[in-house]
């Protein structure tokens, strides 16, 4: 047994890749309801006609909409660092996904006769894993700004990478509670001290 294998709870390749494309599925499609939703309850309360009425239950908004992104020219500002500007928002974007490695989704179940739990990792200090990769997460707001070559671009995205730590200061000491109540950071075990009375 390596090391690998104890990361991945000592499950098969094919249930890690499982569990891999299942979360980024179920991410996604999360996504796209939330979007939907929030757009549909925002068109009923300003009475706009578009996102309540295009289609069934306003889908065809939705649907207008990414066929519009689809066919958007893929702009990119004069005397940037190519490289850098295509990076970040994909750093963002995996780091937006990998916190949920570490998230336990649900109990034991049975993947094709094995035995599983519906998490993809679980490590001693998976919460504190969490809160790493949410900082790496805000690499990609600087690299942003930082590789358009614009003064101003640069200052919004210093502000905003700020201001998320400033948010995730505050986080991490309602963690703290948290973890002396649980008397651990393991997502897992945090969520089995829950409950206990």
């Amino acid at each position: 047994m390596t090391s690998m294998d104890t990361i991945f709870l000592n499950d098969p390749w094919w249930i890690v890749l499982i569990k891999v494309v299942g979360v980024f599925v179920l991410l996604l499609t999360w996504t796209i309801f939330n979007v939907w939703f929030e757009r549909r309850v925002l068109g009923k309360m300003q009475n706009r006609k578009g996102p309540i009425m295009n289609g069934p239950f306003g889908l065809g908004q939705a649907m207008g909409d990414g066929v519009k992104l689809l066919f958007k020219e893929d702009f990119r500002p004069a005397r940037t660092d190519a490289l850098v500007y295509n990076i970040a928002p994909m750093l963002t974007g995996v780091a937006a996904f990998a916190t949920w490695t570490v998230i336990p989704l649900g109990g034991p179940v049975r993947m094709f006769g094995v035995e599983t739990r519906l998490q993809l990792t679980d490590l001693p200090v998976a919460a504190l894993v969490v809160m790493a990769i949410a900082g790496v997460g805000f690499y990609g707001f600087v690299l942003a700004g930082w590789s358009s070559n614009g003064t101003y671009s640069l200052l919004g995205s210093m502000r905003a990478t700020a201001q998320l730590i400033s948010y995730e200061l505050a986080m991490g000491l309602s963690l703290v509670a948290v973890f002396m109540y649980a008397g651990t950071m393991s997502t897992s075990q945090i969520v089995e001290a829950q409950a206990q009375p």
